[in-house]
């Protein structure tokens, strides 16, 4: 499949087969894909903690559990917590792993001659502001970059996931023994979709020139009425939700699922069918 239709057909995924495990080298996968991720200094400051439900304490699933997470914490076999370490930009790490890069002739042109330049010029800066830069927003964008590229072969091994907001950390740093550096940015439930690939449609997002400027704020970047087009034959621009069946699957898989109609709280006993 092109590149763009994957993207226009990746959805959020809220309902998924609880019945069904998700296979161990899938999440592996996925992590790998992470871990090949872009970030700045190859710091590699993205880590994650797996959470297979069925081994999890029902403390850790309450403390887990987000606001707006219902389905997803209810169904899903698997979760992910993806968190930036801020330790990941210690100044003599992150020294050295400039140095590897140039090791391995990923930046300047001769090996030696650039690690001295590292050591001379960029020492000093990186002793001096390594705290602020391990929570500046490229920190959080690198994570943001790992987790994307896991969700899409997530999605390529025939998952689904959802990212979901944190909860606070105390409720859960000693339960997954976290460092005092791990700073959360989001969980993923993963597992094998219970709703159709198409979720109801392509979620509908804000006007293109509401978000994208050129030259300067305010000044919208042109669009070129043929570009959206083509997007709609390549698979990126799909109808948008809701379709019209949409309500209808969502009544059966709340049947199906033994759901209740609750946007968030924690988890609990699961309602009869009726």
């Amino acid at each position: 499949m092109e590149l763009k239709r994957v993207l226009g057909n990746r959805r959020t995924i809220r309902y998924y087969l609880p019945h069904r495990p998700v296979e161990r080298e899938k999440i592996e996968k996925m992590l790998e894909a992470a871990r090949r991720a872009s970030c700045v200094g190859n710091v590699n400051n993205t880590k994650a903690v797996v959470i297979w439900k069925d081994q999890a304490s029902p403390e850790l699933v309450r403390a887990i559990t987000p606001p707006l997470g219902y389905q997803q914490m209810q169904t899903a076999p698997c979760f992910i917590l993806w968190y930036n370490d801020r330790a990941a930009y210690q100044v003599d790490k992150w020294i050295g792993n400039l140095k590897d890069l140039a090791e391995q002739r990923r930046i300047g042109i001769d090996a030696e001659q650039t690690k001295q330049t590292v050591d001379r010029n960029l020492r000093p800066q990186f002793t001096a502001n390594w705290q602020r830069a391990a929570e500046a927003p490229l920190a959080y964008m690198d994570v943001g970059q790992a987790v994307a590229q896991a969700t899409l072969v997530a999605y390529d091994e025939g998952l689904g996931t959802c990212c979901m907001s944190s909860p606070r950390i105390e409720q859960f740093r000693e339960l997954l023994n976290l460092p005092e550096t791990a700073v959360p940015v989001c969980w993923m439930s993963v597992g094998y979709p219970a709703e159709s690939w198409e979720a109801g449609g392509q979620t509908r997002k804000a006007p293109f020139e509401s978000l994208f400027f050129e030259m300067q704020h305010g000044k919208p970047f042109d669009r070129n009425p043929g570009v959206e087009e083509k997007l709609k034959a390549e698979g990126l621009i799909q109808e948008p939700a809701p379709l019209p069946w949409r309500d209808a699957e969502m009544e059966y898989l709340r049947f199906a699922l033994r759901l209740d109609d609750r946007l968030g709280g924690p988890p609990g006993q699961r309602p009869a069918t009726q």
